[in-house]
């Protein structure tokens, strides 16, 4: 189906780890019981080194609650990271980070982590913890294959119609659990995923949601033409996504039932009626793109 080189990777990230060190040290989302054993490790690390080496990141916190800049999950810094190589030189890839800040705070976060890299001692903290994130890498690509191969499948897509060439995931144990985040940079899609409990610890399920809204997002924008203010079609498009993991793995009875409960209880209230939408489409023979574009998902 797909004629054009599409590459999958499991990244085993340093950057990521930096980033998400960083944001842990400096309180990121405390409330959160219980912590990943590995998340615990690094909290309890770091504390004990800022607190020793006295180290100032007055600058960084400054920083990354700018409101231009805390939006989002760190939207715009979080680029920044993933157009700029591994620590500890972080060297840029990509320049399309300027889309987001501007030159002089990405001049200044790009020095701040370098100097918390130094003083964090994180070269030596990952050092301890890397054979955690080795330990998954291939459960995460053999899961990565079979939610892209199913996605794929499902939504009938052409070669014309995959708008990039990479889909990278990259695991994450410092976010809080059954976090995911799927931003899109130039020619790759990413899945930055927080762990899940239990020993599937990324889930077909989980990488596929962040997966499709790399193909779904730049179909539903076109809704934004027709009077579709941004909150609703954000709301939209989870509604979407969730649906179209239920339909795609609706032979997995228990994790349906289980999964669309929580959705009830939620604020997908509504999720049949969206279910409801793709179970037209399933017996209909043009691909997704076609049948969304000329039929209303809100009616």
């Amino acid at each position: 189906m797909i004629k054009k080189p599409f590459q999958i990777k499991v990244e085993i990230s340093k950057r990521i780890f930096c980033f998400y060190a960083l944001l842990n040290v400096l309180g990121y989302n405390p409330e959160i019981r219980p912590v990943n054993p590995v998340r615990r490790k690094v909290r309890a690390f770091l504390k004990n080194i800022i607190i020793k080496s006295k180290g100032d990141l007055t600058s960084l916190k400054e920083l990354i609650n700018q409101p231009n800049i805390s939006k989002e999950f760190w939207f715009p810094l979080r680029t920044w990271i993933l157009c700029h190589s591994q620590p500890p030189l972080f060297k840029e890839l990509s320049s399309y980070w300027k889309n987001f800040i501007d030159d002089q705070i990405g001049e200044v976060f790009g020095r701040e982590l370098k100097n918390f890299w130094r003083i964090g001692k994180l070269d030596s903290l990952w050092g301890t913890i890397e054979n955690d994130y080795l330990k998954i890498r291939r459960q995460c690509f053999s899961n990565a294959e079979i939610a892209v191969k199913n996605s794929l499948s499902y939504l009938r897509f052409e070669d014309k119609e995959l708008n990039f060439k990479k889909f990278i995931v990259i695991p994450n144990f410092l976010d809080e659990y059954n976090r995911g985040i799927g931003p899109k940079i130039n020619d790759a899609a990413y899945a930055i995923l927080g762990p899940s409990k239990g020993k599937n610890i990324f889930p077909i399920q989980r990488i596929q949601h962040e997966f499709l809204h790399s193909l779904i997002n730049p179909i539903t924008q076109k809704m934004l033409d027709n009077r579709v203010l941004k909150p609703e079609l954000s709301f939209i498009r989870e509604s979407l996504i969730h649906a179209m993991v239920l339909r795609i793995n609706k032979s997995n009875r228990k994790y349906y039932q289980k999964k669309i409960k929580i959705l009830k209880k939620s604020k997908f209230k509504d999720i049949e009626k969206i279910i409801a939408f793709l179970k037209r489409y399933e017996i209909q023979q043009k691909n997704f793109t076609t049948f969304f574009l000329r039929n209303n998902i809100r009616s």
